[in-house]
């Protein structure tokens, strides 16, 4: 691959860096505002980085033809820069390797992410797959956000993981829309046949309003189970607790009626439920 491909584009420093991230995530942007000042760089890459992986699983109009081969390729090109530490005069791919250098992140962190993203494309045949996938995509996000902020404890990155799980679960039913329309099929496939679907039939525009329903109502209640699971052992440390705010979004969007607001900006309401999460110290 070479700095001309899509996935590699240079990511400006400073001021530029930040908005950069702003358009590309806006959330998790939004979240990383609350992060120690000097954590706030790396915070930038990582959203960067993230962002490029989940734009491999849009698919071309030629998906019948093509396949999953055209993501996968994408993907591959960012686990060859972890693996092998040669950022190939690519400015966001250098930026990611220096996170690593300096031990802000762990590459096995960065390595599931992109892995997660491998098993979208290829088919998530049943939900304990498609678990794994939310939490080691969405959940390690936060992971890395958290150890960018120095948390290295096991047990509460555990938890920092469910709660990306949590904020991954509300943005799939906030923007389920709009991930279908990309062409991305986000959901496993023995949930998708209780609902009376494929992943073909979901991709192509062909699910009803009850089976969209039906799978809202199955996000919602994972959702929930993560979020009790995140809430055992008692407040989370406060670099821990800043790095899962996103999750305080997903709530949000979990709600009954959060579809209605797709492709609305978030309000002052979102806004102020975040930073209020931050001022009680609890999710």
């Amino acid at each position: 691959m070479t700095g001309r491909m899509d996935a590699s584009q240079s990511v400006p420093a400073g001021l530029a860096s930040m908005q950069a991230a702003r358009r590309a995530d806006p959330d998790r942007f939004f979240c990383a505002l609350f992060l120690p000042p000097a954590a706030r760089h790396a915070a930038m890459v990582l959203i960067a980085f993230n962002h490029e992986c989940t734009r491999a699983l849009s698919m071309p109009a030629s998906w019948s033809v093509a396949g999953p081969m055209a993501g996968l390729i994408r993907l591959q090109w960012w686990r060859d820069v972890l693996e092998s530490g040669n950022a190939q005069r690519v400015e966001l791919a250098a930026s990611v390797l220096d996170l690593l250098a300096t031990g802000l992140v762990r590459r096995d962190t960065l390595e599931a992410m992109v892995e997660a993203r491998e098993c979208e494309l290829e088919g998530l045949p049943d939900r304990a797959a498609w678990q794994a996938a939310m939490l080691d995509g969405a959940g390690g996000m936060q992971v890395a956000m958290a150890q960018a902020v120095g948390v290295t404890d096991t047990t509460v990155l555990a938890r920092v993981r469910l709660l990306g799980g949590v904020y991954g679960v509300g943005a799939l039913l906030r923007y389920l829309p709009a991930v279908l329309t990309a062409g991305r099929c986000p959901l496993p496939d023995d949930a998708l046949a209780e609902a009376g679907l494929t992943r073909d039939g979901l991709r192509t525009g062909q699910a009803t309003p009850a089976q969209i329903s039906t799978l809202r109502a199955m996000l919602r209640q994972q959702g929930h189970d993560w979020l009790a699971q995140a809430r055992m052992g008692g407040r989370l440390p406060r670099p821990a607790l800043a790095a899962s705010l996103p999750a305080v979004l997903g709530l949000r969007d979990m709600r009954e009626g959060s579809a209605a607001r797709h492709g609305l900006p978030r309000g002052v309401g979102d806004r102020m439920a975040v930073m209020v999460t931050l001022l009680r110290g609890r999710i």
